[in-house]
């Protein structure tokens, strides 16, 4: 990147940044103007330069505006306006504040710019937002510290992630009103939900754009607020849910920067390194706004198992897995015995207070094929008649789901394994049949999904 040729026939370095002027050193010349991108655009247009190099750093003075100007400008690294701002903005709970109190007195104001400070704040945001927040966040920290990549294999990694983020960000919250909603809807079927994100949500045979994720959580919030329904989580926790409708709030205009971003076109222009700051400013806005996403975890219902003997009272006995948030973590599995029935292989969206079900939105796959540790999988899209597409949050892959309509009356079993097989594939089957059911309930019609690789009619599931 050093050696990239410079637009026109000026070389231009940013040699010095103070609070008011920026030292130029244009062919070996020094040139002093003010701190303001209007300043310095203003040189390159007149020298006909498009590029100009800061530090070990070049960028297209294109990419660069009045957001992300302030770091094109500073000594700020990959990650650094991130981790400072929501360790700011978790500043009040223990670990976040702990790490606040600690930092020695002259690396208070820059400690984003301190390898170790910067490295210590990001463990804690690893483990401070939901496993599956989390772990994308974990995965942009280990971009952005990334030495040994290619500077433009890293701008393409990191942008990308971004927009991972954020889509796995608004599917947690869409699943959580959508399963609400499903609810709701069950009680009171005069609800009007007959709207075209929901619709296509559950009929689309392709993933959503990042803005049509956005349009479909902004469907899903007006139609709580207007049917004046209660939130799926306390509305402190989602703070002003004005934020998520005005098209002029700060979450919407981060939002419709990193839409710009994915919806660039690589055959007319690549990703630079002011666009990576201009999603990482982005996302950042996004994160703080979900806040709601540092008080919640997932657990998993693994199994379930029913007791009762002569003279004692009937329990349950339910397996939990808890989903931490850090990989080196052993998988917390918990029994909790008690005489209330729940429904077996959910995911819950849960704290102290309240617990949401997401699925069959949102699956932990491994459960469903009785494995011990788990595998979250997000509802993507439907995928022909048969099938289901998921993306699977560890693995960063597309997989499928497909109804084989198993049979599940009284069998003779032949084997451990048939038995093993035949159960997985009953409890797969089910992700159809629960997603059949939100859709019935919701949009007022049935799924009809035909069996894999069966050519006989399609099945409807209301008549099973």
């Amino acid at each position: 990147m050093n050696n990239a040729n410079i637009s026109g026939n000026a070389n231009i370095t940013i040699q010095e940044v103070s609070n008011s002027t920026i030292t130029l050193n244009v062919n070996g010349e020094i040139r002093e103007i003010q701190n303001q991108l209007t300043e310095l655009k203003a040189v390159l247009k007149n020298l006909d330069v498009t590029n100009i190099k800061y530090e070990n750093k070049i960028y297209n003075i294109g990419h660069i505006n009045e957001a992300n100007f302030g770091i094109v400008t500073s000594s700020k690294v990959f990650n650094g306006v991130l981790t400072k701002e929501l360790i700011l903005l978790l500043k009040e709970k223990l670990r976040p504040g702990a790490f606040l109190n600690n930092l020695p007195p002259e690396d208070k104001d820059n400690w984003e710019t301190i390898r170790q400070h910067l490295k210590d704040a990001q463990n804690i945001l690893e483990d401070s937002f939901i496993w599956v927040i989390g772990w994308e966040i974990r995965r942009l920290f280990s971009i952005g510290n990334d030495r040994e990549k290619r500077m433009e294999t890293k701008i393409d990694e990191y942008i990308s992630h971004c927009f991972s983020t954020y889509r796995v960000t608004l599917q947690l919250a869409i699943y959580i009103f959508i399963s609400k909603l499903w609810d709701e809807k069950s009680r009171d079927k005069d609800i009007d939900t007959n709207k075209k994100p929901i619709r296509n949500f559950f009929t689309s045979n392709r993933a959503f754009k990042l803005v049509e994720l956005r349009d479909l959580l902004q469907a899903l919030i007006d139609i709580f607020n207007k049917n004046q329904l209660a939130y799926p989580v306390e509305k402190t926790e989602l703070g002003d849910i004005q934020e998520f409708l005005q098209p002029d709030s700060k979450f919407n205009k981060a939002c419709i920067e990193l839409e710009k971003l994915e919806a660039m076109d690589p055959a007319k222009e690549v990703y630079g390194l002011g666009h990576c700051h201009t999603a990482e400013i982005s996302l950042t806005a996004i994160l703080a706004t979900f806040r709601l996403f540092t008080n919640y975890q997932l657990i998993t219902l693994k199994k379930i198992e029913y007791e009762e003997s002569r003279y004692c009272a009937a329990r349950y006995i339910k397996e939990l897995n808890i989903l931490e948030k850090r990989e080196a973590k052993n998988l917390m599995r918990i029994l909790k015995y008690d005489k209330v029935p729940a429904l077996t292989y959910s995911v819950f969206f849960r704290n102290e207070t309240k617990a949401i079900n997401l699925f069959p939105f949102l699956l932990d796959y491994n459960a469903l094929t009785n494995e011990t540790d788990f595998q979250i999988y997000f509802y993507e899209c439907r995928e022909g008649e048969s099938d289901l597409r998921y993306f699977s949050i560890k693995n960063e892959k597309n997989e499928i789901i497909s109804y084989m309509a198993t049979a599940s009356d009284s069998l003779e079993i032949n084997s451990e394994e048939q038995k093993n097989e035949l159960q997985k594939n009953i409890r797969l089957d089910l992700v159809a049949r629960q997603f059949d059911e939100a859709a019935k309930t919701i949009l007022g019609t049935s799924m009809n999904f035909r069996p894999k690789g069966s050519d006989n009619k399609v099945i409807d599931f209301k008549n099973l």
